[in-house]
C-alpha cells in the first residue's frame, strides 16, 4: 500500500481459536453411565440390607420393652443384662443406619453437581457430612438444603438414639406379694381341752388347770407385752377376714351404790369391820383400826358357771365371771380416803380380724372388732346321754349376720370351770391391809393396787386371753402372702419418640434416595467413594465437572492397576 511505512509484522494475526461450546456441553450432559441390576452391590443391595437392618433392630428393641414393659427384672432370663442388651443393639443400629446414611449422602453430591453449577469446595462438605456430626452441620449451614439435608438430620440425631433408648427403661422397686405356706397367724373356733379320761372320780373342783391360759391372764392384769408368734419371713399381709373365739372384760364404777349398802361392826376409833356387796353381787370386806391399819385394796370374785346342775344354760351366759375391787389411801391415821369400787365382768364372744400385717417383729391388724351375732342367745348347751355336766359344751351354730360369715363356735364345760377355779382361788382373789398387819393372801394385789387403771388392766387380760386362744390347743393357721420389694422394669414410651422419629427419617432417607438417584436422572452411581473424583475433569473455562462415564467398579479395577507417587 503506497505511503505506507508500518512494517508487515505488525499485521499478522493468530488463527482464531474456536471452540465448539454447545458440541462439549451436549456431550457432558448426555453422558452415558453404566448402571446394575437393583440387587447388585455395585447399586444399592448393601444400603437396603442395612437400612432394613437398622429397622429390624428398632423392632427388636420395641419388643424387648413390649415384652419386659411392668414384669420384674427377673424375667429378663439373657446372659447379658437389659441394659447392656439395649446398649448393644442400639450400637448396632447407630452401625447399620449410618452404614447406609453416610452412602446416601455421599451419591447425593452427584445429583448435587448434576442439577446445576456449584462450588466445587461442595465435595468437600459432602463428604464431611457422609462422614460425621460436624461435617452433618457444616452441610446444614453451607449448602442449600436438599435431601442431603435429611441424611445431615438423621447423622446428627442418631447421637440421641441410645440415651433416648436407655431412658425408656425405668428399674423401680415395687412390692410383690405372693402365698406361701410359712405366712400364718393363729386364730380358733373352739376352746375345749379333753381332760374327760382324768375326771372319771374327779368333782369339778379336781379340774387340772391350763397353764397357758394361767400366763395370759397374768400377763394381761400385769400388763406384760409379748410379742405374737405369728409367722413371717419378712414383710407380710393376710386380706382375708378371721372370726375367732375370744373374751371381753365390762368394768364400772360402783363406788356410791356399794358404800351404801355396807355394814359395818365395830368402833369407828377401834377395829371396823365392813362387808358390802357390789351391784353385780360379788362380796367385799374391809377393816380399818384407828392409828393402826386399814384396807388399801381388796378383789373376789364370782362365777357364773360353778355348781351349774340345770340342763340350760343361765340367763347371764355368755357372762362366766364378775370381779369385784376395793381401793382406797389410807392416811397418816389410817383412815380410809379415794374409796374406790370398781364391778368388772368377763364373756366368751368372738372377733373378726381384717387387714393383718407384719413387718419384721411388728404384727398388727387393720380392724378388730367384736362379732355381732345378729341374735339375742346364739348359745346353746350340748350335754352327752347320761346328762353329765362335764361332758356339757356350749356352742353357737354357723350364722350369717349382715354380709359376716360367721362360723361355727364352740367350748366345753370342763374347760371353763377350770378358768373358774382359778379365779376364785387365792390367786386372784386377794387382800391388801396397810399398817400393822400380817398380809398373807397378796395374790395379784400388787398389779391392780393404787391408781392403776382396772379397765384397761382387766381390757388388756381379755385380750391376753383371746391371744391364748388362737395360738392355743385349738389353733387354726390363717395362711397369708409374703410381700417382697423386687425390682421391676416400667417402660416409658414417650422417651422412644427421638428414636422412632430418627429411624422414620431414615427409612423415608433410604427410599428418596434410591428414588432420586435412579437411572433416568443419569447420574453416576459413585456414591461416597474417593476414586470416583479421579474419573472427573474440572473444566474452568466451561465450569463443569467432565466426567469419563466409568462407573464404580471400572474406576476401582483401573485403581487396582495404577501405581502413584506424590510429588
Amino acid at each position: 500500500m503506497a505511503g505506507d511505512d508500518s512494517d508487515p509484522k505488525d499485521h499478522l494475526y493468530e488463527p482464531a481459536q474456536v471452540i465448539e461450546l454447545d458440541s462439549e456441553l451436549y456431550a457432558a450432559a448426555t453422558t452415558e453411565y453404566k448402571r446394575h441390576p437393583v440387587y447388585s452391590s455395585s447399586e444399592w443391595l448393601l444400603e437396603s440390607i442395612s437400612s432394613i437392618l437398622a429397622l429390624g433392630l428398632v423392632i427388636a428393641i420395641v419388643i424387648i420393652f413390649w415384652y419386659m414393659d411392668n414384669k420384674p427384672l427377673s424375667a429378663w432370663r439373657g446372659r447379658v443384662s437389659l441394659n447392656a442388651t439395649i446398649s448393644i443393639l442400639t450400637t448396632a443400629w447407630s452401625m447399620a443406619l449410618m452404614h447406609g446414611v453416610s452412602t446416601f449422602i455421599g451419591q447425593f453430591k452427584w445429583l448435587h453437581f448434576k442439577n446445576g453449577p456449584r462450588k466445587l469446595a461442595d465435595i468437600e462438605t459432602f463428604d464431611g457430612a457422609s462422614r460425621g456430626v460436624w461435617g452433618s452441620i457444616l452441610l446444614l449451614t453451607t449448602v442449600k438444603w436438599n435431601l442431603a439435608t435429611i441424611g445431615a438430620f438423621i447423622t446428627i440425631l442418631r447421637l440421641a438414639f441410645s440415651p433416648f433408648a436407655q431412658q425408656v427403661i425405668l428399674i423401680e422397686q415395687r412390692n410383690v406379694t405372693s402365698s406361701a405356706d410359712t405366712v400364718t397367724f393363729g386364730y380358733a373356733h373352739n376352746y375345749s381341752r379333753n381332760l374327760l379320761n382324768e375326771l372319771t372320780t374327779s368333782g369339778v373342783e379336781s379340774i387340772p388347770q391350763d397353764p397357758g391360759m394361767q400366763s395370759a391372764i397374768f400377763q394381761g392384769l400385769y400388763d406384760i407385752n409379748t410379742t405374737e408368734p405369728f409367722n413371717c419371713p419378712g414383710t407380710c399381709r393376710w386380706t382375708g377376714s378371721y372370726i375367732s373365739l375370744g373374751f371381753k372384760a365390762e368394768c364400772k364404777n360402783v363406788t356410791q351404790e356399794t358404800l351404801q349398802a355396807a355394814t359395818c361392826e365395830g368402833d369407828v376409833d377401834a377395829l371396823q369391820k365392813c362387808n358390802m356387796t357390789t351391784p353385780g353381787g360379788v362380796d367385799l370386806a374391809t377393816r380399818a383400826y384407828y392409828t393402826d391399819l386399814a384396807t388399801a385394796y381388796y378383789m373376789n370374785t364370782s362365777s357364773l358357771l360353778m355348781g351349774l346342775s340345770t340342763l340350760a344354760l343361765p340367763d347371764t351366759f355368755p357372762e362366766i365371771t364378775r370381779f369385784a375391787i376395793y381401793r382406797s389411801t389410807p392416811d397418816y391415821n389410817f383412815r380410809m380416803h379415794d374409796i374406790n369400787i370398781t364391778d368388772c365382768s368377763l364373756s366368751i364372744t368372738a372377733y373378726e380380724y381384717t387387714g393383718a400385717k407384719a413387718d419384721g417383729s411388728n404384727f398388727s391388724f387393720a380392724s378388730r372388732r367384736e362379732v355381732n351375732f345378729g341374735v339375742k342367745d346364739p348359745w346353746t348347751l350340748g350335754i352327752e346321754a347320761g346328762g353329765v355336766m362335764l361332758a356339757g359344751s356350749m356352742y353357737t351354730n354357723e350364722l350369717r349376720s349382715g354380709d359376716i360369715h360367721i362360723p361355727a363356735l364352740g367350748t366345753n364345760y370342763v374347760s371353763l370351770a377350770a378358768l373358774e377355779n382359778f379365779f376364785k382361788s387365792t390367786t386372784i382373789v386377794s387382800e391388801w391391809v396397810e399398817g400393822n398387819f400380817a398380809n398373807t393372801n397378796l395374790g395379784v394385789s400388787a398389779a391392780l393396787s393404787g391408781d392403776v387403771e382396772i379397765g384397761d388392766r382387766f381390757d388388756k387380760m381379755a385380750t391376753a386371753m383371746t391371744d391364748y386362744l388362737r395360738y392355743g390347743p385349738n389353733t387354726q393357721s390363717a395362711h397369708g402372702e409374703v410381700i417382697q420389694s423386687e425390682p421391676f422394669v416400667s417402660i416409658r414410651w414417650g422417651y422412644f419418640v427421638v428414636p422412632i422419629v430418627t429411624e422414620g427419617f431414615a427409612i423415608l432417607f433410604a427410599i428418596l434416595s434410591i428414588f432420586s438417584n435412579r437411572r433416568s436422572r443419569r447420574v453416576p452411581l459413585w456414591k461416597s467413594s474417593t476414586l470416583a473424583v479421579l474419573a472427573c475433569r474440572h473444566e474452568e473455562r466451561l465450569a463443569l465437572l467432565q466426567t469419563t462415564g466409568k462407573d464404580i467398579e471400572t474406576i476401582k479395577n483401573e485403581a487396582e492397576q495404577a501405581e502413584v507417587r506424590l510429588l
